[in-house]
């Protein structure tokens, strides 16, 4: 089969686990023996190449006129820049014009390539920056969506507001598909209610490498945070717990991967506890899977998720996981049995939930190896591609 991924995050570069996600799919296609393209209209300073070949993957990365390569996307140039853009409506033009640009470019790879069907996420980065109305063009072979998280959806968990344009904007998304797929039950139920999209949603999760070997000498006094430093990861939760484990067991270290503000963090952690506590920042995949896979315990206290990674990438380097009961956790671990389930909001239980493990090395690694197991037989990226690729089938038999 010839696929077409839509991502506007496919590494090496910035990237959520949409990028993550697509990245691993594209490469097991190409495992199993598909013709993958890649391709995804990249906003202004994520710079890196234009075209570029991941594993047999060919990546093609469009821009919009108004890009600025000479400033990366994190300083301070840039988000004046960016500022300016929003402010004069020149932005809003870009936009406009660059879809247009975008879907003559992606017809010609179509036509070169004979895609037969595309599939890109229900979020789309261009959509934040609207003011108006400005619907994805839609293009001459089938579309599927895979839902991980649209705006409408994260804004709904979070109980806030979004401006009507956006809702219709993802609303149109859906609609012009010619199939939808979730990586979550818990998305595809919520955002259903929240986009008002009345068909069929299958549930496709997403997959991980699980060829990873698990570390034998693991420090069982580490605990591993790996995520963004917000509020929807839980990290600010995570750090009043840690002040709790810090005062039972002071000896007991975390690690925190990810990109974000660290001050605040610092802020909710006490004076003892800032001691125990290492910001490793944003890390390459080989490095995090060391750190996860040498660490006791891995702790996600999310708000909201499609289908998290972050667990996923832990469980299969062999690390028992506390994970977040909120959305799609349940999904993914069955408390007590390959894993531990907490309320983000509970810093108490956060806290008893890594005591509970630290204190308790069998049980530790116990729910780890049953996580390991887990992850093998259900979520590898092998068997995801699989499933996805009966969708695919599906997909194009119902289309003639």
């Amino acid at each position: 089969m010839n696929i077409l991924y839509l991502c506007d995050e496919y590494p090496p570069g910035r990237h959520g686990g949409i990028g993550t996600s697509v990245q691993l799919l594209a490469r097991a296609m190409v495992r199993l023996g598909h013709n993958v393209i890649a391709a995804g209209l990249y906003s202004p300073g994520y710079g890196g190449d234009d075209e570029f070949e991941d594993e047999g993957v060919k990546v093609y990365r469009f821009r919009r006129e108004f890009d600025a390569k000479w400033l990366t996307d994190q300083s301070l140039p840039f988000r004046i820049y960016n500022r300016v853009l929003k402010d004069t409506g020149l932005m809003e033009r870009d936009i406009k014009k660059s879809l247009l640009l975008y879907k003559r470019q992606l017809e010609k790879i179509i036509s070169e390539h004979k895609i037969e069907l595309i599939e890109m996420p229900d979020y789309n980065d261009y959509v934040r920056f609207c003011k108006t109305y400005i619907p994805f063009p839609q293009l001459s072979v089938p579309v599927v969506i895979k839902m991980n998280g649209s705006i409408t959806y994260f804004a709904a968990e979070a109980n806030k507001p979004v401006p009507s344009h956006i809702v219709k904007m993802e609303q149109t998304i859906l609609n012009q598909a010619a199939a939808v797929a979730s990586a979550s039950k818990y998305t595809a139920d919520k955002s259903a209610i929240c986009l008002s999209y009345p068909h069929k949603i299958e549930v496709l999760h997403n997959g991980i490498d699980t060829t990873l070997s698990p570390l034998v000498n693991k420090d069982p006094l580490q605990v591993i945070f790996t995520g963004t430093l917000t509020t929807k990861k839980g990290i600010y939760q995570l750090a009043k717990a840690w002040n709790v484990v810090n005062k039972t067991m002071p000896q007991a270290r975390l690690l925190v991967l990810g990109k974000g503000d660290k001050k605040r963090v610092v802020e909710c952690l006490s004076a003892d506890a800032k001691k125990t506590v290492t910001f490793m920042g944003h890390v390459a995949t080989k490095k995090l899977y060391e750190y996860l896979g040498s660490s006791a315990v891995a702790i996600f206290p999310s708000y909201a998720e499609a289908f998290a990674l972050a667990p996923l990438e832990a469980m299969a380097c062999g690390t028992a996981v506390i994970n977040s009961n909120r959305t799609s956790g349940p999904e993914l671990i069955t408390d007590h049995i390959d894993g531990l389930l907490i309320d983000p909001d509970d810093t108490a239980q956060i806290a008893d939930a890594i005591l509970y493990l630290l204190n308790n090395p069998d049980i530790c690694v116990k729910l780890a190896k049953e996580g390991n197991e887990k992850v093998k037989a259900l979520f590898d990226i092998n068997k995801i591609a699989a499933d996805n690729i009966l969708f695919y089938n599906s997909v194009l038999k119902n289309r003639t």
